[in-house]
Formats: structure tokens, C-alpha cells, sequence
């Protein structure tokens, strides 16, 4: 057997879905083994860069490990802002390439010290260097991506590409001996913590993706409902508790102006698979008198920018079934939050801005999605300052998830991480919403999406420029005609790639637009030209001093 041969077993063996990449001479002999194998689906992209990201965006949209390849030097390079962005958003993700060595002859021309890269990149690394030890060497580099949480580069130099295996082969996953995660907190924690809630006046329960994953929405209830908590989720959590007559939707820099005010009267804050990340936390300013509470799978959780008071290590809905039984053996029922004034505060509106005159209002092609998007739609949003407008403005169907890009704060991410979420979860509708500067950065793509018939809806919130810079230069007093031109016909473009596409004239056509291309087979564009001056209201509060005229937004409609 062959070297190649035997590492594209293991990460078929590894991989929980497709394997995304980008062929080139390092990663020619196991891409060539990987498609012989009738155990594996790959997805292959137009960008080095693409492929990581669509493996990104899979695992963010599946809660599964990813697995992607790319060649070495300028292609492993070429997907530094992707890894750096999985690095950032937490993604357990696999990354195999090879290495040429500096030697003096033509390969040195795409040699790159990898090691080096890798750690500026944040990423761990791992080199195959060691046929001896080769299975034991992958295995290990799984583990890690899949406990730690993060990217790893499986590193072969070019010596073994084509080299053979003079012994058998026999591969073990990773998977069979990482351990559980599904279990709760370790019952003194529990109890500690069960104490302080019962003594909390004020508690606000705030869930994130890893209680997505896990599942844990009824249990969160169920302790909300004992210790009368207010329900928020972090950003990557939309949705979450739609329905509930306490929840108050996203906490932090976009949370609605409700609640706002209502988390800066809590006491304490109980997280659950939730980062508590500077924008979660407003930079802990947005409950500033809280104490609090972190539930989390890992020992010791990256917090940029804000420390919890305590740490509970345990699944989030075990964790909460088991705080639960014990306040329960208590008798523990708390008002809390559960009152009059706070169900006033809930239903006072929130008054808003003028409608847009000069294109179409994204407060209301947002208003027009929350009542189309059918039930268990996975929404994709790029970066921007468009993004404002869904995570603001966008109530999700019931079933459906909210992802985005912006872990590492970079544009033009949007398109390929919709087409991983896209494969990974074919029996979900997929909306990806992207700025159209974002796209075209990466609108090669969408000829990969469509060659291989992977259909999703790209809505781009088109404002002829990039409308965060528009903005800021404007507000500079410099000339803003330096970030804007002259759109492309989008759709055009989409169909020379085999997509189809519309440009809608009006809000209202969005509804029959988004019918039609949830219909088709392949990607399909919607151009939906906005006001390229109608600012949203995080940027009104960050740049203008402005007041939170975020609304809490209710779902459509109930399950």
C-alpha cells in the first residue's frame, strides 16, 4: 500500500460528511485516492481559501468535525484569512497538505516554513513525517481538532507523497476514544451553583451554539421557569427560544433596546455553550452588576475580552437537567424576572427610523424573509455592514439556524461557508445573505456550487460599494466615491456560471423570488439593490451616538 493511499483511508475513516479541497501537486496522490473511494464525498472549490472556508462552514452547520485539502506553499497560504476565521469561531476541523522543502531546486519556489504559518494562523500543526508511527500521527491530529476545538494541518513532507508502506495497514479514529461530552457538571459544581441561583433576584439564562448542539432548549426552560430567568442567546444562538413569552432574544451588540435595559438590571448571568465573547458581553458591560456563570464542554474556554465568576465543565443539557433536580429537590421557585414590568417592557414598541427613498429598505426585505423562509431554513450571513439588517431585523422560521463569518472580522467569507453549510445539511433549506462587495471576492464559487449541483439561495444586499467604508469616509468628511461603483449584473454573471438568479425592483418581490429559487436544483442569486444611505442601528450607536432602536423581534410564526 501506498502512502497515499493509507493517510486517504484514515480520513475517510475521520470524516463525518464530505471532504472539501482544492487539488495541487502536494495533495495530488490522497485527493486522487479520496475520489476512488466510494466511502467519501468530495466538494471541491474554485479557491484554496474557499475550500477551508466551505469545511468551516459544515462543521458550524452540523456540529461535526470537518475535513478539508489543499496543496502546500501559495495554496496553503491562500487560506490564511479562512483558517485564522475557524481558528477565531472555535471550528474542530481537520486540514491535510503537504511540504516541499527548501532544496535549491524547482520546488523551491512554493517552499513555506508551514510550521510557522500555521501557528500565525493559529491553527495547531501536525507533521507526518514519521512512517513508523503515520497512524498513530493522524489520529492524534484528529483528537486534537476534535477536544480542542480548533483547526489542525496535517503536515507531509514531499519525500512521502509517493512513497510505499511496506507493513499493513490498520487505522483506529480518533473518535473511538475521545471522550464523552454529554455529560453533566461534577455534582459539587452543581450544587454550588444551584445555590446561587437559587439566591439570584435577577437571572438571565443565556444559550449558545454549544446549547444549539446540544439540544438543550426544553431544559433551559425548565430552569428558567424555576428560577424566573429572562432567556437571551449569543449571536450564533438567533433563535433559539422563539416562542417563549420571557425570551429577549440576542445578547450584547445587537441586542434589541428592550433588552438592553433589561440586562443591565440582572444579577446574575448563567451561560450555557455560549463564548461570552466581547459581543456577547458588550466588553462586560452589557450586565455590569452580574455575577457569573459559564457552562461549557471544555476545561478552560477562550473569553476575549471578559472572565466568569465560575466554570461549570459539562454538557449543556445534562448540566441544566441536573441543576434543575436539584432545585427542584428544594422546592426552589423563584419570581425573578417574571414579572408585570417585565412584560410591559417586553411589549412596549420600539419606534424606528423613516423608511429608505433611495432603494429598496433592508428593514423590510428582512420584515418580507421572516414571513417566507420556510420551516428549518439555515440562514448564512456574510460580514459588513449589511449584516446588521438580518441579525436586527430577521426572525427566523420555526426549525430554522442562524450562522455567520465574522469570527475574524474579514468581508467576502459569506458565499463558500453557505455552500459547506449547504452540504452538510441537504435536507434543510440554506439562505446565504452577502453584501455584494463581500461577493465578489469569492463569486468564482458559485460555478463550483453549481457544477456540482449544490443548491442554496444567495440574496445580496447590493449597495453598489462597501457600505461600512462608504459610511465612515463619508462621516470623515473624505469622498466616499473611492469605495462605490458600479454594480455587475449579478445575475447575468450567475447564469454564465450555470446558477439562475432575479433582480428584484420592489420589496414585495422578494417572497415569489425566494419560492423560486428554493425550487431549483443549483444556486440561485437574488440581487436586491438597498439604500446605500440608510445606516443601521449598530452603526448609529457605534459612529453617531445614536440610542438602541433595535426592535425584539417575535417569530412569524409559532410551531
Amino acid at each position: 500500500m501506498k502512502v497515499n493511499e493509507a493517510l486517504a483511508d484514515a480520513l475517510a475513516q475521520e470524516a463525518e460528511g464530505p471532504i472539501f479541497g482544492l487539488m495541487g501537486d502536494a495533495n495530488m496522490p490522497v485527493w486522487g485516492a479520496l475520489c476512488k473511494d466510494e466511502r467519501v464525498r468530495m466538494v471541491w472549490s474554485r479557491h484554496d481559501g474557499a475550500a477551508v472556508l466551505m469545511a468551516d462552514g459544515f462543521a458550524q452547520a452540523t456540529g461535526r468535525l470537518a475535513v478539508a485539502t489543499v496543496t502546500c506553499g501559495p495554496g496553503l497560504a491562500n487560506a490564511a484569512n479562512a483558517i485564522l476565521t475557524a481558528s477565531r469561531a472555535s471550528t474542530p476541523m481537520v486540514i491535510f497538505t503537504g511540504e516541499y522543502v527548501a532544496d535549491g531546486g524547482k520546488s523551491n519556489l512554493q517552499a513555506l516554513d508551514q510550521r510557522r504559518f500555521a501557528a500565525a494562523c493559529e491553527a495547531e500543526f501536525r507533521p507526518l513525517a514519521r512512517l513508523d508511527a503515520l497512524a498513530d500521527d493522524i489520529a492524534e491530529g484528529f483528537y486534537t481538532a476534535r477536544t480542542r476545538k480548533c483547526p489542525v494541518i496535517l503536515n507531509m513532507p514531499q519525500a512521502l507523497w509517493e512513497a510505499e508502506l511496506k507493513w499493513d495497514w490498520d487505522y483506529r479514529p480518533s473518535r473511538t476514544f475521545v471522550p464523552r461530552t454529554d455529560l453533566p457538571a461534577a455534582g459539587e459544581l452543581i450544587e454550588s451553583a444551584a445555590q446561587k441561583l437559587r439566591q439570584a433576584q435577577r437571572p438571565v439564562i443565556v444559550a449558545g451554539r454549544g446549547a444549539v448542539f446540544a439540544d438543550a432548549r426544553a431544559e433551559l426552560e425548565q430552569l428558567g421557569d424555576q428560577i424566573g430567568a429572562l432567556l437571551a442567546t449569543s449571536l450564533v444562538g438567533k433563535g433559539f427560544f422563539d416562542g417563549h413569552p420571557y425570551d429577549v432574544g440576542i445578547a450584547g451588540s445587537f441586542s434589541s433596546a428592550t433588552t438592553e435595559g433589561l440586562m443591565a438590571q440582572a444579577d446574575l448571568v448563567i451561560a450555557f455553550g455560549a463564548s461570552l465573547n466581547f459581543f456577547t458581553t458588550e466588553g462586560g458591560m452589557l450586565f455590569p452588576s452580574a455575577e457569573v456563570i459559564r457552562v461549557d464542554t471544555r476545561a478552560h474556554p477562550a473569553a476575549i475580552g471578559f472572565t466568569p465568576g465560575m466554570h461549570l465543565q459539562g454538557d449543556a443539557k445534562a448540566t441544566a437537567a441536573a441543576l434543575v433536580r436539584s432545585l427542584q429537590s428544594s422546592a426552589t421557585r423563584n419570581e425573578g424576572f417574571r414579572q408585570s414590568a417585565t412584560r410591559d417592557a417586553l411589549a412596549a414598541p420600539v419606534p424606528q427610523p423613516a423608511r429608505a427613498a433611495d432603494g429598496l429598505d433592508p428593514r423590510e426585505l428582512m420584515r418580507v424573509l421572516s414571513r417566507a423562509l420556510p420551516r428549518d431554513t439555515q440562514v448564512v450571513s456574510g460580514a459588513g455592514h449589511f449584516w446588521s439588517w438580518p441579525i436586527a431585523h430577521l426572525a427566523l422560521p420555526p426549525g430554522g439556524r442562524f450562522q455567520h463569518t465574522a469570527a475574524f472580522g474579514s468581508i467576502g467569507l459569506g458565499l463558500p461557508h453557505g455552500i459547506g453549510a449547504a452540504a452538510g445539511n441537504p435536507g434543510r433549506k440554506t439562505l446565504v445573505i452577502e453584501g455584494d462587495g463581500s461577493l465578489l471576492q469569492a463569486i468564482q464559487e458559485l460555478h463550483a456550487a453549481a457544477e456540482q449541483r449544490i443548491p442554496f439561495v444567495l440574496l445580496v444586499m447590493n449597495d453598489s460599494g462597501y457600505g461600512a467604508e462608504v459610511m465612515k469616509m463619508t462621516w470623515k468628511k473624505r469622498d466616499p466615491r473611492d469605495a462605490q461603483w458600479t454594480s455587475p449584473d449579478y445575475v447575468a454573471i450567475a447564469r454564465g456560471f450555470g446558477a439562475d438568479g432575479v433582480r428584484i425592483g420592489s420589496e414585495a418581490e422578494l417572497a415569489g423570488a425566494l419560492e423560486r429559487g428554493f425550487a431549483s436544483d443549483r444556486p440561485f442569486v437574488i440581487d436586491a439593490p438597498i439604500s446605500p444611505t440608510l445606516v443601521s442601528d449598530s452603526y448609529s450607536r457605534l459612529f453617531l451616538g445614536q440610542p438602541n432602536q433595535i426592535p425584539l423581534l417575535r417569530p412569524a410564526r409559532q410551531e
